[in-house]
């Protein structure tokens, strides 16, 4: 079992600065925040539609995952969605979410290609079309996620009282549901670090990474989540903006945290071809 020592752990902060991460966690963040509003728009007019499911549960799930005043802004457009929600808003913030996180997975792939030391030879239309049918899949999984995470508690008495299931398997259910939910945002990083390089990665070499980025993204929202609620006060400086530029910072940290993965799933993906070429050549050596 390959173990990281302070070395790896060295080389993998010196890595990140050769690949630009930074730099290239500000360029997803910038179409990530495009995305987020057409998103918003689309998830709560579609939930609207489904009669089981409450929005407050959506923005309370919000509310926590998001410093306060990136909050604020995220549920004043969440309110404006359920006063003006309707099928064509549906539709049109689908397609707009579409286009602009599209762009965002075309900014990661070229990130995750720095990572791993390739160039980019397919074709404009090849990786438009990965991109674009990667976040089709990625807004769908989310949307699954957020069913789980969010409205779980209200699908699963939603179950006992329509099929008459047994209480032991709504306590189970419980549990099962937040399982779930993670595992999702855990395959959505499992996809993305797999099939969006320019290059063959195989599914072991893509598990640390997926893990250690979904754990960063936890971490990192609750840390600053905290320090933002309760430290910084952005309000007091910036004024009215204070808001945007604390949505801005979480959505660039969530950027940052994406792509670690990246570093850590090429880091030891370069660890392991060491291994491997100086045991081929330790067995050819003794060949002879």
């Amino acid at each position: 079992m390959l173990k990281f020592s302070k070395e790896d752990i060295r080389e993998i902060i010196k890595k990140s600065r050769y690949s630009e991460i930074n730099s290239k966690a500000a360029e997803v963040a910038f179409y990530l925040l495009l995305s987020l509003f057409p998103f918003l728009l689309f998830t709560i007019n579609a939930l609207a539609y489904i009669p089981v499911i409450h929005i407050n549960r959506y923005i309370d799930l919000l509310q926590n995952i998001m410093p306060t005043g990136a909050f604020v802004i995220a549920n004043s457009i969440i309110q404006s969605a359920i006063e003006n929600r309707s099928i064509s808003l549906v539709i049109t913030s689908f397609f707009l979410t579409i286009w602009t996180s599209s762009r965002a997975v075309r900014a990661l792939i070229r990130s995750i290609n720095k990572s791993y030391n390739v160039k980019e030879t397919r074709s404009y239309f090849k990786i438009f079309t990965i991109a674009m049918v990667f976040t089709i899949m990625l807004l769908l999984l989310i949307f699954i996620s957020i069913i789980f995470l969010v409205f779980g508690e209200k699908l699963g008495d939603f179950l006992l009282d329509t099929i008459g299931i047994d209480k032991v398997f709504l306590n189970i259910w419980n549990l099962w549901r937040y399982l779930i939910g993670v595992g999702t945002i855990v395959i959505i990083f499992l996809c993305l670090y797999i099939y969006t390089p320019n290059k063959q990665i195989k599914l072991k070499d893509a598990i640390p990474g997926a893990i250690i980025g979904t754990i960063s993204w936890f971490l990192i929202s609750y840390i600053y989540s905290y320090y933002a609620n309760h430290y910084a006060n952005y309000e007091v400086i910036y004024g009215s903006i204070g808001g945007i530029i604390i949505l801005i910072t979480w959505i660039y940290l969530s950027s940052w945290a994406i792509l670690i993965g990246s570093e850590v799933n090429a880091k030891l993906y370069f660890i392991r071809n060491i291994k491997y070429k100086t045991k081929i050549k330790r067995k050819v050596f003794e060949h002879y």
